[in-house]
């Protein structure tokens, strides 16, 4: 997330924007629930933000309406409110996603037809979530937010339509251009190990589901315009609904014949569609009227582009691993391989979210007081308690995967097209992944402890090390371990990286140098 220049009231910036860039595992745990991360970059934003920009969102807040579910949808919601509501939001999608698991498992298994669309999915939930997704509210909102209180509700607007257009317009020339170039990209980078026939259906299912991000893109801009005005009940709901509309594609396809997997990749589509239509009113309320113009030297404009381009850099990073893994899974000696290496993760996910959450933004608001007041003693110790407590609750998660994790793949996953060699395989994938679940958890409370000081370059550089490594790595032990070599891969260089982050945050919190910022908030934020 990058945060701009605060508000009016506020205390004195240092000079320069201030920027803090958030995700990482944790995004990408929820995007294996969800089909796109966007819980976290809600949360993170409203967490994360000026103590100033926090009082002041809190204290323009007008009366709650009336008008029974109209007024609710349109109710604006404080932190603690919109935390809750945006949790539970993200408890029911998990169920959700476990349900739409059982039902494509059921019904796909380990096919050609499930590999395909486990690779398909890839390019655009990645080019979405680089252009758009929450990267997109981070850098929109506090613009938004300031054009809002410094010019007015029409300059407010006319910056949601600037920026509409922009990313419309920019989007679409990227999807063109990836649909045309989709058959090289799939054959030599995303899944050079299929066959050609499954690797033309690949292609297919791809540029069906490119048209994915475009929509998005439109339910992106208005999720920014609702997230600003404190309205999330609406992000809530679309949440959810991507996995009622996958579901119901996945049903779609047993009960029509010769759908097959056109059902489930239609279900993308149409879950786009309903995100759009529950956040559309987002474009349309208290009498706003958005008027697409294209004005490229607009200065509003520029700044949330500005901000959004390093946000998605760190974006990138992350995305790009899980990329090279499904590459590698499609080469993988196991037919099976592609399918257990999703299941898995789906399992390690949950937690890794959960956790890596929880503990992360808990305590962020105070690691940054601390830092901010340069209380030190304070600071390594709240590091220390939050640290403990995540690997703490790590530890009680790797324990249950590896008691639990056969019986709840037997009772989810298997049936149908997904035997029990299938189970066997992705409890294996499942055990290498959890052993490093500490390390992973512990990553997103580190993180955050750099964060607090201004240090956003050490985890960007770290994260791009961890992704090298994990190539090197994959290429080595694929051909011993198989698809095994993946989650391997992944869990050393995890470790490795959160070893590296402690590490530095160590020797920052031991001898705190001139980098660190003075007080500029002192007691201000708080949780």
């Amino acid at each position: 997330m990058t945060l701009s220049a605060p508000l009016p009231g506020s205390p004195p910036a240092p000079p320069g924007p201030r920027r803090i860039r958030l995700g990482g595992i944790t995004a990408l745990a929820q995007s294996a629930w969800m089909g796109f991360p966007l819980a976290a970059d809600i949360l993170e934003p409203m967490r994360t933000a000026p103590a100033a920009l926090r009082r002041w969102t809190q204290v323009i807040r007008p009366r709650r309406p009336a008008g029974g579910l109209r007024g609710l949808f349109n109710r604006e919601f404080g932190i603690a409110e919109a935390s809750f509501i945006l949790m539970a939001s993200f408890f029911t999608s998990a169920a959700l996603g476990a349900v739409r698991q059982v039902l494509f498992n059921a019904q796909f298994g380990v096919s050609a037809e499930a590999n395909a669309y486990y690779a398909a999915f890839r390019l655009p939930d990645t080019l979405f979530s680089l252009v758009a997704g929450g990267a997109l509210s981070s850098a929109m909102i506090p613009v938004l937010l300031s054009a809002r209180q410094k010019d007015g509700e029409a300059a407010a607007w006319r910056l949601v339509g600037l920026v509409l257009t922009a990313l419309l317009a920019f989007m679409a020339a990227v999807i063109v251009i990836v649909g045309l170039f989709t058959p090289f990209f799939v054959e030599n980078l995303l899944a050079p190990g299929f066959d050609a026939a499954t690797s033309r259906l690949t292609v297919t299912l791809t540029r069906i589901m490119l048209a994915q991000p475009l929509v998005l893109a439109v339910g992106s801009v208005a999720t920014a315009v609702l997230n600003s005005r404190n309205r999330f009940l609406p992000t809530a709901l679309s949440v959810v609904s991507h996995n009622v509309a996958l579901i119901a594609g996945i049903i779609a396809s047993g009960l029509i014949p010769g759908l097959g997997i056109l059902g489930p990749t239609l279900g993308v589509i149409g879950g786009a569609l309903l995100q759009v239509l529950i956040l559309s009113p987002g474009l349309r309320e208290r009498g706003g009227r958005i008027s697409l113009a294209f004005n490229p030297r607009d200065t509003r404009l520029r700044e949330v582009v500005r901000l959004l381009i390093p946000n998605g850099l760190s974006v990138g990073v992350n995305y790009s691993g899980f990329i090279v893994d499904t590459s590698f899974a499609t080469r993988a000696p196991q037919a099976a391989g592609l399918a257990a290496l999703y299941n898995a993760f789906l399992l390690v996910g949950l937690p890794i979210a959960l956790l890596g959450q929880a503990v992360g933004q808990a305590a962020f608001p105070r690691l940054t007081a601390h830092a901010e007041a340069g209380d030190w003693r304070q600071l390594r110790r709240t590091q220390a308690t939050a640290l403990a407590a995540a690997v703490a609750l790590a530890l009680g998660a790797v324990a249950g995967l590896l008691l639990l994790g056969r019986l709840v793949i037997r009772i989810l996953f298997e049936r149908g097209a997904f035997d029990a060699a299938a189970g066997d395989l992705t409890y294996r994938v499942l055990v290498v992944y959890a052993v490093a679940l500490p390390a992973y958890i512990a990553t997103e409370v580190i993180t955050r402890g750099l964060i607090a000081l201004r240090d956003t370059r050490t985890p960007l550089l770290t994260n791009s090390g961890q992704l090298i490594g994990r190539i090197v790595l994959i290429a080595v032990l694929l051909r011993p371990l198989g698809v095994v070599a993946i989650p391997a891969a992944f869990a050393l260089t995890s470790t490795l990286e959160t070893l590296a982050l402690g590490a530095v945050l160590w020797r920052k919190l031991a001898r705190p140098g001139p980098d660190v910022p003075p007080a500029v908030l002192s007691n201000e934020v708080t949780s």
